[in-house]
């Protein structure tokens, strides 16, 4: 008997959880694939530098399933490496859509985090390449060890994201459950606990959401 009371105050919680986050995953997944078909149709017709920003796009839409994901990568890769030389400004603006594209999909742990610490090397030489053609007398050498400090930074999430993002995670959802299970009365009105776990709730969402931007 109280396991069927208990499922009856749950399963509406759980089941709009479910929806919620499959929509967000099938919304995603869906919009990486089209960006993705948009930037491999501007590349093959020559806009390259149209491709680039709907590559950056197809990274953003970061899934761990993503079909198109590691692709936008390597055509990323591919067009600053045909770039180098001959388009340095090019190969820029294909280096730093890779870069960002690959850090927007951190959550616990940093997807290709081989990739971001290669693409934090080769941006500073393609920097002083660029600063040359747009004529910046500075010395070379003092620009590029200004640009490599600039990148160098730690690659990955630290343990302190990780350890918030899931903890807030868990007390968002914990708080949830234990406000349908506990904080609620016969008529299905909040109780002083349930108002409780609800602030446990928010709180954790808030922490969640906190760590997956600022980490």
């Amino acid at each position: 008997m109280q396991t069927r009371l208990l499922w009856q105050r749950l399963r509406l919680p759980l089941l709009a959880a479910l929806i919620v986050l499959a929509s967000l995953a099938a919304r995603a997944t869906w919009e990486q694939m089209q960006a993705y078909e948009r930037a491999a149709g501007l590349e093959k017709v020559g806009k390259i530098d149209e491709s680039i920003d709907e590559y950056r796009w197809t990274l953003r839409w970061y899934t761990p399933w993503g079909p198109k994901w590691t692709d936008a990568a390597d055509a990323l890769v591919r067009i600053a490496n045909t770039a180098d030389q001959p388009e340095p400004m090019r190969a820029l603006r294909a280096l730093d859509a890779l870069r960002s594209g690959l850090i927007a999909g951190r959550h616990l742990w940093q997807p290709r985090a081989d990739l971001v610490a290669w693409v934090n090397g080769t941006i500073p030489p393609v920097m002083v390449r660029v600063a040359e053609k747009i004529g910046d007398k500075r010395d070379k050498k003092e620009l590029l060890a200004q640009f490599t400090r600039d990148y160098a930074r730690p690659v990955g999430v630290s343990p302190l994201t990780s350890a918030a993002v899931s903890l807030g995670f868990l007390a968002w959802l914990t708080g949830l459950l234990m406000m349908a299970r506990r904080g609620l009365d016969t008529e299905a009105r909040i109780t002083r606990i349930g108002w409780r776990w609800l602030a446990v709730a928010v709180s954790g969402f808030v922490v969640w959401t906190l760590g997956m931007w600022l980490g």
